[in-house]
Formats: structure tokens, C-alpha cells, sequence
């Protein structure tokens, strides 16, 4: 039988209907069973006549079914569940039980068993109402002890499994900063030695011959290769600065003016308040939404807006960079900062991975909104300035 705790929200019908319907029919085959014969009052079952006296065993019968409605009320309500319904019992029995000593026998049929034995049985619902009621609350109670127990323990394997993932990425990132040092010094000088005799070469054939155009090839895939390792050597060099007031608002402005008239990035909408003032660094959140604004330029190819949003809540100041495109996949989110993936063709997720180090670095977070619905949203948040009070006010800029 399944245990279930005193609910407020139940009735007290809805919570104990079937304890009152059993009562009731017991109740009503005492009172309607005929109590047998004279020598049957005496406890006895066996007539004058040497027969057996079915209306005294059904009486017998009858006592002991009491018990289901009691140990069903202690399952519902624990002890004053049990207790209630041995006392709602024993106030319906007892007219049934001495109807003869008490002179109530020519309205109420007796009960044939011997007065000892009822007045037993009357000691025995209340026991069992008292030990059930108390069984099944220290079942109750150790059942939420271990519930309790299994969510604590779920939330410490949620813990241990985030703690590792961030020492898997923390090693990841530790090992490709010094892979990126190295290799970039060593491909660094080559590179400017082959660059530099391209551009050399270039002069020596005009701009209609086929060499001309494989020179401006190398050219271009020189310099794109020397700002992959510009890129390199920017992750592995990446410091904790040191923390300053910085206005948010005024950091988005500033890059919006940096990025307003490149042809590549659409449209730029932000809504801010008049200030929010955080601890961080104004150069490395520039770099950072920098980064986060071309990559959204580059996968969003609806032409669509970008939405900077500035808010400030719970201690912390934040920027939502909002796309609408494709969003980011299931992939996507879980290699989000790590270096070598990228979600678009030609890709390094350098820039992503060094935005990510400059956030922790400032004692802030970048991530994604994966509840977002209808493109892609990344988030910066930087923990705000203690005596910040300012957020009376917003903007649009366009």
C-alpha cells in the first residue's frame, strides 16, 4: 500500500472517503446481524441445541474487519489519521458492544462475544491506530530523508561533472596557448620572408600576366595566415588585467562607432539604459564584442539587424549580442570557446576562444543563451560596480 502524506490541499472526503465507507458497512452488518442465542452472549458459538450459531461468528468477524479501515486511515494520515479512525470505531462499537449492560438492547442488537473479549478488541483498534499512525509517518519520513538525500547527491554529480568539464577545457586551452607561442615564432619569420618576396616578384610582371595573379594569391593568403598567428599569439598571451570602472553603455557606443560604416556588418540597434558601470576592462570588451559582432555578421546572412542589449540585474551588468540566423547547435553550445572549432567555413574559433579567456579574465562570463528562440544570442556578463545605483533610463541607437 502506498504511503502518502497529510496533503492541505485535500478534503477531508477526498483524503479519507473509503475509511468512512468501511466503517460504515461493518458498522451496519453488526447492527442488522441478529446476536444469536442466550449462550452466545456467553462467548460461545455452539448453541443449546449442540449447533453451530453463525450470527455470533459473523459478530467475531465483523470485530476484526475494523482493522482495514484503521490501518488504511494510518496510511493516509499517519498517527491522527489512525487514531481518528480507532476512535470513530470505538464511538460507533460501544452501543453494539453493551447494549446489554447498559440496557440499550431493545433498540440496539448486542454484540454475543464475551465483555472481556470486546473490551480487548476495543484496546487493541486504538494500539493499532497509535503503532500504524507511527510506522507509516517513520516510513514517510525516511522516504523524504532520502529524497532529500538523492537530490543532494544529484546536484554534487552535476557539480563534479561541470568541475571536470571546465579542467578538460582549462587543459585544452593551456595546451594550445603554449602550442600557439611556439608555433607561432617558429612560422612567424618564414612568413615574412615569403610575403616580402611576393611583393617583390609582383613588380616584376604587369597585372595582365597569369604569375601576377597567383602572386596576389600569396599575397593574400600570406597576410591571412599572419593573422591567424596574430590571433595565436593574442590567446596565448592573454593575462588577467587589472579591473577598473568601466561604463558598458559607453563601451557599446564606442564599438558601434568603430563598426557603423563596414560595409560587411548589417545594421547595428542597441538598447541601453543611461549607464551601467561594471569592473572590467574597456579595451577587452571592445575586443570581445567585436569579435562576437563579426561572427554574427558572418553566419547571419539575412541582412537582419544586430541587437546589442545592455541590462543590469542581480549584481551583474550584461550585453546580449542578437542575431537572426541559424542559431547555434546542439555542437555548437557545448564547443563554445574552444580552440579549433568553428562553425563556419575557414573558421580558426580562435576569436571566440580568446573572447572567452579576456571575459574570464575580467571575472566575467561569455556564453550563449540557449533559450533563446529565433537566432543566436551571446551574452557577456561582468559583475557590477558595488555603488552602481544607476539603470533609471533607456535608449536606442541606431
Amino acid at each position: 500500500m502506498k504511503t502518502t502524506d497529510s496533503n492541505p490541499n485535500l478534503t477531508f472526503f477526498s483524503q479519507y472517503w473509503l475509511v468512512l465507507l468501511l466503517v460504515g458497512v461493518v458498522s451496519t452488518l453488526h447492527y442488522i446481524t441478529p446476536h444469536g442465542n442466550h449462550g452466545a452472549h456467553a462467548g460461545h458459538i455452539m448453541d443449546s441445541t449442540n449447533s453451530f450459531d453463525w450470527n455470533a461468528a459473523f459478530h467475531g468477524i465483523y470485530r476484526r474487519l475494523y482493522y482495514f479501515p484503521i490501518i488504511l486511515a494510518a496510511f493516509r494520515g499517519g498517527i491522527r489519521g489512525g487514531l481518528g479512525a480507532a476512535l470513530l470505531v470505538v464511538i460507533i462499537y460501544l452501543p453494539h458492544a453493551f447494549a446489554v449492560e447498559w440496557g440499550l438492547d431493545r433498540w440496539v442488537m448486542a454484540d454475543p462475544g464475551m465483555r472481556a473479549e470486546k473490551i480487548l478488541e476495543i484496546l487493541l483498534y486504538l494500539v493499532m491506530g497509535l503503532v500504524a499512525g507511527q510506522l507509516v509517518e517513520r516510513l514517510n519520513s525516511t522516504s523524504r530523508n532520502l529524497a532529500k538525500t538523492a537530490k543532494n547527491l544529484q546536484h554534487t554529480l552535476d557539480e563534479k561533472i561541470a568541475v571536470e568539464q571546465e579542467l578538460v577545457r582549462s587543459a585544452r586551452l593551456a595546451a594550445v596557448g603554449r602550442l600557439s607561442a611556439g608555433l607561432a615564432h617558429e612560422i612567424r619569420n618564414p612568413l615574412a620572408s615569403i610575403k616580402g618576396a611576393a611583393e617583390v616578384l609582383t613588380d616584376d610582371f604587369p597585372a595582365d600576366n597569369p604569375k601576377h595573379r597567383l602572386l596576389n594569391i600569396l599575397l593574400k593568403e600570406s597576410e591571412r595566415l599572419n593573422q591567424v598567428l596574430t590571433r595565436f599569439l593574442e590567446f596565448a598571451r592573454s593575462r588577467p588585467g587589472d579591473p577598473e570602472s568601466i561604463d558598458l553603455v559607453q563601451e557599446v557606443s564606442a564599438v558601434i562607432d568603430l563598426l557603423t560604416n563596414q560595409k560587411e556588418i548589417p545594421q547595428l540597434v542597441a538598447k541601453m539604459p543611461a549607464t551601467c558601470i561594471v569592473r572590467g576592462n574597456g579595451e577587452e570588451v571592445r575586443q570581445i564584442l567585436v569579435n562576437v559582432i563579426l561572427n554574427a555578421a558572418v553566419i547571419d546572412q539575412s541582412g537582419n539587424p544586430i541587437h546589442l542589449v545592455v541590462t543590469a540585474d542581480r549584481g551583474t551588468g550584461q550585453v546580449q549580442v542578437i542575431d537572426s540566423g541559424p542559431g547555434f547547435s546542439a555542437e555548437a553550445i557545448e564547443n563554445f570557446g574552444t580552440p579549433f572549432y568553428s562553425s563556419r567555413h575557414g573558421g580558426t574559433g580562435l576569436g571566440l576562444a580568446t573572447s572567452l579567456r579576456a571575459a574570464e579574465n575580467m571575472g566575467g562570463t561569455l556564453g550563449v543563451d540557449e533559450l533563446y528562440d529565433g537566432g543566436a544570442c551571446v551574452v557577456l556578463t561582468l559583475a557590477l560596480e558595488s555603488n552602481t545605483n544607476d539603470q533609471k533610463s533607456e535608449s536606442e541607437i541606431s
